[in-house]
């Protein structure tokens, strides 16, 4: 009986639905971060088939990793559900007080496209290229791992930009279907849902900073991340819930890639739904390989 009362519920209304979207694209993402040793072999410039290799199995073990999903205990992510609902919820209201200057709409955007696209792809690039040409194992690495970041959450964002078909803020003011999911049906030409350009930035400076894990590495990097997204949401390019969760997909992205991937990563974090008769919800295990 109790389970008839609960498949009868209203429908929960359609941001409460891509919200659940979200957080089974985030699961599957960090409950691969498990404990797996680093990859003895890394992509380099001579090595483009080991790259897609190494991308392909990345997307593969983000794919089937429901199916090492584990019962463990301490919920965390109920504040990550609450924050991207109440987004939702909010997001038309705080767009209204965005400016619809044009010339100050377009500085955004441009200042979006380098905080968020050009400088990481720089960064990762110039380190990739400059530990190459030195023999920096650390700095090739940094670059190298950066780079895979990016691939990897642009692929992940893609793929639910066009499930969720968002439709994007207009640059002049509000419209009917701006915020809209499935605008037009599913005709795949919204794709605001979430913002890439923060998901790449996140990822990339989540990274960096696991690498070079100083106060001042950290501080200068999560800012030009935390830059970008406000210069998404300025620019008219998205809605706060947009950037919120690509944020969110990049910062696990560059974690997953860096706990996979890197040399020096000794710290392992899986994650896994728990399910029972009164509800669900999240566990996190954390454990630490020796040195």
């Amino acid at each position: 009986m109790q389970l008839i009362q609960r498949f009868s519920r209203p429908q929960a209304p359609v941001y409460v639905c891509i919200s659940r979207l979200v957080l089974v694209c985030i699961l599957p993402l960090v409950s691969y971060a498990q404990q797996l040793p680093p990859q003895p072999e890394q992509c380099t410039f001579s090595s483009p088939g080991r790259c897609a290799a190494q991308f392909s199995k990345d997307q593969k073990g983000i794919l089937t990793s429901p199916l090492r999903l584990r019962k463990k205990d301490l919920v965390w992510l109920a504040p990550v559900a609450a924050a991207t609902t109440a987004a939702f919820m909010f997001d038309r209201s705080a767009l209204g007080h965005v400016s619809t200057d044009p010339s100050r709409v377009n500085d955004f955007r441009t200042a979006s496209n380098f905080t968020g696209i050009y400088v990481p792809v720089a960064a990762a690039g110039a380190a990739l290229l400059g530990g190459t040409i030195r023999h920096d194992e650390h700095l090739r690495e940094t670059g190298a791992l950066a780079m895979t970041a990016m691939v990897d959450a642009q692929l992940l964002t893609t793929f639910i930009k066009y499930s969720a078909d968002r439709a994007r803020p207009s640059p002049t003011g509000s419209t009917p279907s701006a915020g809209a999911f499935w605008p037009n049906g599913h005709s795949f030409s919204a794709d605001s849902f979430p913002s890439g350009h923060a998901a790449n930035a996140f990822a990339v400076a989540h990274v960096i900073a696991d690498e070079y894990p100083g106060w001042k590495v950290k501080l200068a990097v999560y800012s030009l991340a935390a830059a970008t997204g406000f210069e998404r949401v300025a620019g008219r390019e998205h809605f706060p819930s947009d950037v919120l969760v690509g944020g969110a997909l990049g910062y696990l992205v560059g974690g997953y890639v860096f706990n996979h991937h890197s040399t020096r990563s000794k710290t392992h974090i899986a994650f896994a739904p728990m399910f029972g008769h009164g509800g669900g919800g999240v566990s996190l295990q954390i454990s630490r390989s020796p040195n």
